[in-house]
């Protein structure tokens, strides 16, 4: 079958570029059938064979970068279409290792993509494992390629060789069987990632091995879910033991004896990482689909991966550069820090009840670092962007019980300014006071006084802390209509905006009420509802039961709705035209209207039991009508300030 026209230039290119190699390729030519094959799928299967041959054929003796030719590999194969039969019957054949070899990461990405055909089927996946030696050459050559993430185009494609991807349903994982039942290719994957063989005959040299641990690392990550019991155990103790393994497998082996983490900053990084990553997988719980709702289980109290991790002292020393920052090197702290404070975001998220219940001086040493941290943030540091980003991620991450104030005076959330606007700040209050994305049941002792025995009293936690957080600030709504008004500055206006729709739309519980003492040792009691009422100002008033009417009282009322309901401003009358200010202020009309539709969906909702709302209803529903732009004939509209 003949090509068509432009396949059959581009073959022909690419042959003129085989015989001469200092011929250059034609990146346009090359540029314009990528383009066609992205955009439609429908090259005929003759076409892309041709192509890929050609392909083949010139690679080995390009002198000149590849990128163009790995890029057009990768569009041709990626079709579903395209099987690992297909990939074994390119002519001349593919030498897999040594494309994985390579010193070229276009050709290092080329391989890996033709390599992850294999995972789509178990019987193709048996064609790459089924021979020792070239399992073996494969494993090496994956552990020690280099390459920038960038250069794949899919996440999963080195991880996908080995079985599938973890949100597909699981592979046979005939790579990794082949790897814990044959002692040599076990004992070649520690003696690539070992730092001990360094200098040894066919040995990578340190930077390599560094390179081999890495991908290691992502590689275990990846295939956490189904190899779990199989890398925790032992196989050839002999050669664990070569290694410093006393009782453990590969696992072991990866995470206590591999790394150089004393003196190898940048890998240190990467084990902490991988500590955070054992911790969302070992703990990732499962959805549960029901008629009008999805939740999901989770054991918040403990794990195999979490117990590993504390009774091997990496739990306590992973933490320990966030929370104890004066016993580590200043330039350790430059780069773990960040991943010291984010793997205690994902300890608090996926083990609330452990954080609380198992050791309250964690929980009070983390409350501890981030009060320290943010009474030291200056206004001009907020209003600057320079937001302690990773401490706000840590209160974002912590279960809301923990943030309300017990014995203390104060707590972290309550140092988070509403003034000066910062995005970051914004977005961490829109995230405490939302409660949590999933509704769950309610764990209460026998007194009925909320206690944090699971990650169920969220709802409770995030309207007693909103109240709270009013009380300390009660200019709070008026800074933050101020911040979604000044829409030069999009970043803090669309977070301005996005916490008034957390608010509106938050997964809130009211409090019992009750004044019975806790027999519960835990310290952390969320109060009663009189309780609260009382911490805010308000004895023998009913405090609103959820976000939408909270919206609807003093403060809220006063600023929130008028800014909803009125037109959204627009730059079009400036000198310049429509440039990027006028970008900026439609998407903060867009997120504007977004709140507005929230806002009426969930007055409708209330207004079946509670009266009175029938005017407000609908007034925000002819808003809404109105779109995101609100009809107005005020071509200028109103230019935010700063002057607040």
């Amino acid at each position: 079958m003949a090509l068509s026209p432009l396949a059959g230039q581009v073959r022909q290119h690419l042959l003129d570029v085989a015989e001469d190699p200092s011929k250059a390729l034609d990146e346009k030519l090359l540029d314009t059938f990528n383009a066609q094959v992205t955009v439609s799928d429908s090259l005929e299967q003759g076409d892309r064979d041709s192509i890929i041959n050609t392909l083949s054929q010139l690679l080995p003796t390009l002198q000149q970068d590849p990128s163009p030719a790995t890029t057009l590999i990768g569009n041709l194969i990626r079709s579903p279409s395209y099987s690992f039969s297909s990939v074994l019957a390119i002519n001349p054949p593919v030498d897999f290792v040594a494309g994985l070899r390579a010193p070229s990461p276009p050709i290092n990405s080329a391989a890996i993509l033709l390599l992850s055909k294999a995972a789509k089927e178990p019987s193709d996946a048996a064609l790459v494992a089924g021979k020792p030696e070239q399992a073996a050459n494969v494993l090496k050559g994956l552990l020690e390629v280099d390459y920038a993430p960038h250069i794949l185009g899919e996440a999963h494609d080195v991880e996908a060789i080995t079985d599938k991807p973890t949100n597909e349903p699981p592979g046979q994982g005939l790579m990794w069987r082949r790897v814990f039942d044959d002692r040599d290719i076990y004992a070649s994957v520690f003696a690539i990632c070992s730092l001990s063989t360094v200098g040894h005959a066919g040995q990578p040299n340190k930077r390599e091995k560094t390179i081999a641990q890495a991908r290691l690392l992502e590689f275990l990550l990846a295939l956490r879910p189904r190899v779990a019991d199989t890398w925790s155990s032992s196989h050839f103790p002999e050669v664990e033991a070569a290694y410093g393994v006393r009782d453990g497998g590969l696992l072991h082996f990866a995470a206590e004896h591999m790394v150089d983490y004393k003196d190898d900053v940048l890998m240190h990084m990467t084990l902490i990482d991988f500590f955070a990553g054992l911790l969302q997988t070992g703990n990732a719980g499962f959805l549960s689909y029901t008629t009008n709702s999805i939740s999901m289980t989770r054991d918040s109290t403990s794990s195999p991966t979490l117990d590993f991790l504390i009774s091997r002292g990496l739990h306590s020393r992973s933490m320990s550069f966030y929370l104890e920052p004066s016993k580590h090197d200043s330039l350790d702290l430059t780069y773990l820090y960040s991943r010291s404070a984010n793997y205690i975001s994902v300890y608090a998220t996926n083990y609330a009840t452990h954080l609380l219940n198992a050791s309250s001086s964690v929980a009070d040493a983390i409350l501890a670092r981030l009060s320290s941290v943010l009474n030291g943030v200056s206004s001009g540091h907020w209003a600057h962007g320079n937001a302690p980003k990773h401490d706000l991620h840590v209160v974002a991450s912590l279960p809301r019980v923990c943030l309300v104030p017990q014995t203390r005076e104060s707590t972290p959330l309550f140092l988070i300014p509403a003034k000066p606007a910062n995005a970051d700040a914004l977005h961490t209050l829109a995230a405490v006071f939302r409660g949590p994305l999933v509704a769950s049941a309610i764990s209460k002792t026998s007194s009925n006084r909320p206690v944090f025995e699971t990650s169920t009293n969220d709802p409770e936690a995030a309207r007693t802390l909103y109240f709270l957080y009013l009380r300390q600030h009660p200019a709070f709504w008026t800074h933050v209509v101020n911040a979604a008004e000044a829409v030069a500055l999009k970043d803090n206006a669309l977070a301005a905006v996005e916490l008034m729709s957390a608010v509106i739309g938050a997964n809130w519980h009211p409090l019992p009420h009750v004044s019975e003492e806790s027999s519960s040792q835990s310290p952390y009691l969320l109060p009663t509802e009189s309780e609260l009422a009382d911490m805010c100002g308000s004895p023998n008033q009913q405090l609103p039961p959820s976000g939408v009417l909270a919206i609807l009282a003093s403060p809220a009322l006063e600023v929130v709705l008028p800014y909803l309901l009125r037109p959204a401003q627009t730059f079009s009358n400036l000198v310049g035209g429509r440039g990027d200010t006028e970008s900026a202020a439609y998407r903060v009309a867009v997120a504007k209207h977004d709140a507005l539709i929230l806002l009426h969906q969930k007055l409708k909702d209330v207004a079946q039991e509670t009266t009175g709302l029938e005017e407000i209803v609908t007034a925000v529903g002819r808003r809404v009508t109105q779109g995101p732009m609100g009809g107005s004939s005020d071509v200028g509209g109103r230019i935010g300030t700063l002057e607040w």
